[in-house]
C-alpha cells in the first residue's frame, strides 16, 4: 500500500495546475486506509487563497508537520487516528514524507506562478494599448493557452512610421515562460528599430534575424512584418516561417496569400520575399499565430475552419473582427496553445478611382476581378459591360503575371477611372518580359481585348510595360455569345 500510495502522490503532484483536485485525491487514498482523518492547508502565495482539504473523522492521536521547502513555510498537514490505533514510527515517516513532498510541490508551483506573473506582465506591457482606426481599422486579440502553466511568446504590434505609413507585425517565439516573453520583447523592438527607415519588410526581417542570431542562447521565432500604405490601401509584407495571412473580400471569398521564408534564428538569412496586395473596400486582412489552426492534430482542417470563420465574420460582422474570428473558432473548445490575431478591416466605401496593386501571382487575378467588379457596379456599369471589361482586364493582368518577370514575381498595378462615358484602365508591370514560346493559342488574349475594347494601346519600354484599355460606356451591344459566362 505504501509504495503504491507514494506513486500516486508523485503522479498527482507532477502537475500542480489543479492543486485542490490533487490534494483531494491524495486525501481520499489516505482516509480511512492510513489515517482516520487528514487535514491539509496549502498556502499558494501570489494573493491566491489557501487550499484546504479536510477528510475523515478527527481522532485523539495527532501527527502534525509543516509544509516547508528551503525554509519557506507553505502550510501544514495534520493526520489523526483513534486512540486504539496509535501512530508508530512508520506512520510518522509517512506523514513526514508526505509533508516534504507537498512542500516541494508547492515551492515549484509558487515559482512557476511567479514566473508566469512576470511573463504575463511583460507580455501585456509589450502589446499595444491602442490600435489605429479610421477607414482602415486594426483590431487584435490575445488568448492565453488554457492548458499552459506558463505564458507563451505570441505577440502582435501596430505602429506609425515617420513617413506616414503604418507598420505591423505578428509572431511566435518557440517555447513558453519568461525567456520566451523576453525574446518576444527583443524581436518586437528589433522590428521597430529596423522599421524607422525601412526599404522593405523582408529587409526588416533580415535585420531582426541578425539580432536573434546574436543571442547566446538559441531562439527560434516565426513572424510576419508588413507595411500598410493607408493612402492606397496597399499592404506589403514578408514572412519568416509563419502561417500565411488571409485576405477576404466583401462577397465572402477568403484567399490564403503567399508566404515564403524560414524562421528567425535558424540560419544566416531568412530567405524571404516581399508580397504586395491592395486591400479592396469591405475586405479583411487577417494575421494570426499557429494556435488558431493547430488546436487539433489536423492543421489542414484547422485552416479550413479558420477560412470559414473569416467568411462568417465578413458576411455577418461584429464590432471587433479579431475577437469575432477567434471566438468562432473556440466557441465550443478550449485553446491549448496561446493565440494572437491581428485584423485590418477596410471600410466598404465607393472610391472615385480604382487601383489594385499585387505581386505577379496567378492567385491575385481573381482578387483583381472581384475588386474591379465591385468598383464597376458602384459606377453604374451594367452586367454585360462589366463582364466585357473584366474579361479584357483579366487577360491583360494574366499576361503580366505569366510573362513580365523572369524569376521572382514583381509588382503589377491596375488603375481605372471613368470620365463621363469613357472608362480607361491601365495595367502596368515593371518587368522584362520572358521570351514567348510559339504556340497556336498565343495571341488570343490580345485579340479578345481588341474585340471587347474600343481602343487598346501596348507600350513596352526597357523595364516597364503598359497596357491601356479604353471603352465607351455603355458599350451599346450585348457581349458576344461566345464570350458570355456559362450559366
Amino acid at each position: 500500500m505504501t509504495v503504491r500510495f507514494f506513486k500516486l502522490v508523485t503522479r498527482e503532484l507532477a502537475d500542480t495546475g489543479d492543486l485542490p483536485g490533487a490534494l483531494g485525491r491524495i486525501a481520499e487514498q489516505c482516509v480511512p486506509t492510513l489515517f482516520d482523518s487528514l487535514y491539509i492547508e496549502a498556502r499558494q502565495g501570489n494573493g491566491w487563497p489557501a487550499v484546504v482539504v479536510d477528510r475523515g473523522t478527527h481522532g485523539a492521536e495527532v501527527e502534525h508537520f509543516a509544509l516547508e521547502s528551503d525554509s519557506e513555510d507553505f502550510g501544514t498537514i495534520e493526520a489523526t487516528r483513534a486512540s486504539d490505533r496509535p501512530f508508530d514510527d512508520i506512520d510518522r515517516e509517512i506523514v513526514a514524507d508526505l509533508a516534504t513532498r507537498l512542500g516541494h510541490a508547492l515551492a515549484v508551483a509558487q515559482s512557476l506562478a511567479r514566473e508566469q506573473h512576470v511573463a504575463q506582465t511583460l507580455q501585456r506591457a509589450l502589446l499595444p494599448e491602442t490600435l489605429p482606426q479610421g477607414r482602415i481599422a486594426a483590431s487584435a486579440t490575445y488568448l492565453p493557452g488554457s492548458h499552459e502553466a506558463i505564458v507563451g511568446g505570441d505577440w502582435y504590434d501596430v505602429f506609425d512610421l515617420p513617413d506616414g505609413r503604418t507598420a505591423f507585425s505578428i509572431g511566435d517565439v518557440a517555447g513558453h515562460g519568461l525567456n520566451a516573453a523576453v525574446i518576444m520583447g527583443e524581436v518586437r523592438q528589433a522590428f521597430r528599430a529596423a522599421a524607422v527607415n525601412p526599404k522593405s519588410p523582408s529587409l526588416v526581417l533580415e535585420r531582426a534575424n541578425t539580432i536573434v542570431n546574436m543571442r547566446e542562447d538559441t531562439a527560434i521565432v516565426t513572424a510576419i512584418f508588413g507595411i500598410l500604405d493607408r493612402s492606397t490601401s496597399t499592404v506589403t509584407y514578408a514572412v519568416a516561417g509563419h502561417p500565411a495571412p488571409i485576405l477576404a473580400t466583401r462577397n465572402g471569398v477568403a484567399q490564403i496569400l503567399p508566404a515564403r521564408g524560414i524562421p528567425l534564428g535558424v540560419a544566416d538569412s531568412v530567405l524571404t520575399h516581399d508580397w504586395t496586395f491592395t486591400l479592396p473596400p469591405g475586405s479583411l486582412f487577417t494575421l494570426y499565430t499557429d494556435g488558431l489552426i493547430e488546436h487539433s492534430r489536423d492543421v489542414e482542417a484547422g485552416e479550413h475552419e479558420l477560412l470559414d470563420a473569416i467568411r462568417a465574420e465578413i458576411v455577418s460582422p461584429g464590432d471587433d473582427p479579431a475577437k469575432g474570428i477567434v471566438g468562432r473558432i473556440f466557441a465550443n473548445r478550449e485553446n491549448a496553445d496561446d493565440v494572437a490575431a491581428l485584423v485590418l478591416s477596410v471600410e466598404d466605401d465607393a472610391p472615385e478611382r480604382f487601383h489594385f496593386d499585387f505581386s505577379a501571382l496567378p492567385l491575385a487575378v481573381p482578387l483583381l476581378r472581384r475588386s474591379l467588379a465591385h468598383f464597376l457596379a458602384q459606377q453604374g456599369v451594367n452586367e454585360n459591360d462589366r463582364y466585357a471589361i473584366l474579361l479584357a482586364v483579366g487577360e491583360a493582368a494574366a499576361n503580366a503575371v505569366e510573362h513580365a518577370y523572369l524569376i521572382d514575381p514583381g509588382l503589377v498595378s491596375v488603375r481605372a477611372e471613368r470620365d463621363g462615358d469613357t472608362l480607361v484602365v491601365d495595367v502596368n508591370d515593371g518587368g522584362r518580359w520572358k521570351p514567348v514560346e510559339r504556340r497556336d493559342e498565343r495571341g488570343r488574349g490580345i485579340k479578345i481585348m481588341r474585340a471587347l475594347m474600343d481602343r487598346i494601346e501596348i507600350r513596352t519600354m526597357q523595364a516597364e510595360t503598359n497596357v491601356r484599355l479604353t471603352v465607351r460606356l455603355p458599350l451599346g451591344a450585348e457581349t458576344p455569345a461566345a464570350l458570355k459566362p456559362s450559366r
